[in-house]
């Protein structure tokens, strides 16, 4: 029998009925086929046993099953007989990866979590020393139950060919490498919906530095504002660790697994229990179940060693704490199914059926009418991923008791018995007498001090200066973009509509930050957040002249460094030029002149606004 002869309705070994052709390529077919045993789906990929490729298909069904890890879809029977080699896969329904992000990137806790699961199966896959070889985003799907699986482990590779990799743009990279660099660029497509990875893919490719196919990637936060410091950090040290800029490039699975299994957090935070359901028997009267993970079919295969046990690898240090975490719901169960495409280089589907659902995203934050105030932190919040030294947060000390009498204002101290004050009753009222006495002296003695002698020279402001000080009279400097900035926000972006309205000359209109409760300093949650300029290319700058909305407004001004093109990723890209208080609506912060390109008007302690702090800058103004 040759491929050409396979029809619908063709049983393989006497138990796997052909339903569907999903793919052709090359000489070799995709078959959505029926275990009639188990009555359930499975696929299976065949080609002529006169094939190149067919021996090695054997080789490579028979080394993926060492490797036990349940992300992967497992390869359960394969066979040569009747002039036909195939492979019988197991069969799951969901929603790959690239489709995934073909309206729109995926949040960034949602890309962490699928990508942490794809690199604990490399990860376990490397350990047994077995590579995946076609590692790329159409091979990644999370299931309608949303178990994150892999697809065409070890076979696909050799089903699809070797692979084209151009020395001048990877240089020569083993098979290990290269599931490494596909990792790190399954985190990018999802962050960005670009694909930077060696193996090839339907999705667009990312873009390079200078638009050189030789040039480094550029970073997710340059192609899509908002991505995580730590994600960015990950793909970066992955991608450009030619580029000299890391001392530490991530070389393996592991090391990635291990950083986003830090930034996801405790696997109970996850957005579905995946182990639960991929142990769960599917009933033999489910012809087609959401996800097939039913008992294993006994494959006749030879003997195989017994499974390797991964060992045990050294602990990675994480980049940065991670941020707060929210669950992410599940695939839509309702939405419809979608084939897949043609079996090549380009392949979106190569082993499963794939249904399409959108992503549901987490509900809106909304703040309390009445908070309460914040708990002491039980670990140091979140700080910049490159800070030098931890912010410290004011703790509050441990409750006691309140007494069963009366109501004791000072936490932890005993309440002393009230003792009636000698001298009888006039006592009290001589003590509120003085009181009252020294407070009009020091009323007297303030309304003096500020009204000053006419006579006496104004003291002279220092550098930042606000209200009080001449403001700056040459010629403003063009900002071409303002962006917001909130490196330490989860999502790190602060109302990024609004920016451009804090350089469109009106000042009737500007940018705000959120309305934070509590505390003025962002309610304690992060250090600051702001905006960035872009000069359009490298300047000298001297003053920022700012028109803001409240008061006090605590800021400072920040600076990239000379020769530097690219914007401010976080606080470790800019350096800090003056910092001031604005008691007025109006601020000037001036300085030693500097050449740059980037300005950041950092704001790190905002004033009251509607029943919290909210910081507003409706204008800024820069000058040499």
């Amino acid at each position: 029998m040759s491929t050409s002869s396979m029809t619908p309705g063709t049983v393989l070994g006497g138990r796997y009925r052909l339903d569907d052709l999903l793919t052709e390529h090359d000489g070799a077919r995709f078959w959505r086929a029926t275990d009639t045993v188990l009555a359930r789906s499975v696929g299976i990929h065949a080609v002529a046993s006169d094939d190149p490729r067919a021996d090695p298909i054997l080789d490579a069904a028979r080394l993926s099953a060492r490797v036990t890890d349940p992300h992967f879809l497992r390869v359960l029977d394969c066979a040569d007989s009747d002039g036909l080699t195939w492979v019988v896969n197991e069969w799951g329904t969901g929603t790959s990866l690239d489709l995934m992000v073909q309206r729109e990137p995926l949040p960034a806790e949602r890309a962490a979590w699928i990508t942490r699961h794809v690199a604990e199966a490399i990860a376990a896959a490397h350990a047994a020393g077995i590579c995946h070889g076609r590692l790329n985003p159409e091979n990644v799907m999370v299931t309608e139950a949303g178990a994150v699986k892999v697809i065409g482990f070890a076979v696909y590779a050799v089903f699809a060919g070797p692979r084209r990799i151009d020395p001048a743009t990877y240089g020569t990279l083993t098979d290990r490498e290269a599931d490494v660099i596909d990792l790190a660029g399954i985190l990018y497509t999802a962050l960005t919906g670009r694909w930077p990875g060696v193996s090839p893919s339907a999705v667009p490719r990312a873009p390079r530095e200078g638009g050189r196919a030789t040039g480094r990637h550029l970073r997710p936060r340059q192609v899509r504002a908002g991505v995580p410091r730590t994600l960015d950090a990950i793909c970066d040290r992955v991608l450009n660790k030619e580029a000299g800029q890391h001392v530490l490039p991530i070389e393996t699975a592991h090391e990635i697994a291990a950083v986003l299994s830090d930034y996801v957090g405790d696997p109970a935070m996850a957005p579905l229990d995946v182990t639960a359901t991929s142990e769960q028997p599917v009933p033999a009267d489910d012809p087609e179940p959401t996800v097939v993970v039913g008992p294993e079919v006994s494959p006749v295969l030879p003997p195989v060693p017994p499974p390797v046990p991964p060992p045990v690898p050294p602990p990675v240090p994480p980049l940065e704490p991670p941020p707060s975490r929210h669950p992410d719901p599940a695939v839509d169960p309702d939405a419809t199914m979608a084939a897949p495409p043609p079996l090549d280089d380009t392949a979106a589907h190569a082993l499963a059926g794939l249904r399409v659902g959108d992503l549901v995203e987490p509900e809106e934050w909304e703040p309390r009418e009445a908070p309460a105030p914040p708990p002491p932190f039980e670990q140091p919040p979140d700080r910049p991923l490159f800070a030098d030294t931890e912010r410290r947060v004011p703790a509050s000390p441990p409750p006691v008791a309140a007494s069963t009498d009366s109501f004791w204002p000072f936490d932890g101290q005993p309440a002393a018995e009230h003792e009636p004050a000698q001298g009888g009753s006039w006592g009290r009222p001589l003590l509120l007498g003085l009181a009252v006495v020294a407070l009009l002296v020091a009323m007297y003695v303030a309304f003096d001090l500020g009204r000053g002698n006419d006579d006496e020279p104004a003291a002279k402001p220092t550098t930042g200066a606000t209200s009080g000080t001449p403001l700056p009279t040459g010629t403003p400097l063009k900002v071409f973009k303002a962006t917001d900035f909130d490196p330490e926000g989860d999502p790190p972006s602060e109302n990024p509509e609004q920016a451009k309205l804090a350089v469109d000359g009106d000042p009737a209109t500007g940018w705000r930050t959120l309305t934070y409760k509590d505390d003025p300093q962002l309610g304690g949650l992060k250090s600051g957040v702001g905006l960035v300029l872009d000069l359009g290319s490298e300047q000298a700058v001297g003053s920022v002249q700012l028109a803001l909305a409240g008061q006090p407004t605590s800021l400072e001004i920040l600076a990239t460094p000379p020769g530097v093109d690219d914007a401010p990723a976080d606080l470790a890209d800019a350096r800090r030029l003056t910092g001031l208080v604005a008691n007025g609506t109006t601020a000037v912060a001036r300085f030693d002149q500097t050449r740059t390109r980037y300005l950041v008007v950092w704001l790190t302690k905002l004033p009251p606004a509607d029943g919290g702090f909210r910081g507003e800058i409706d204008e800024v103004t820069v000058r040499p």
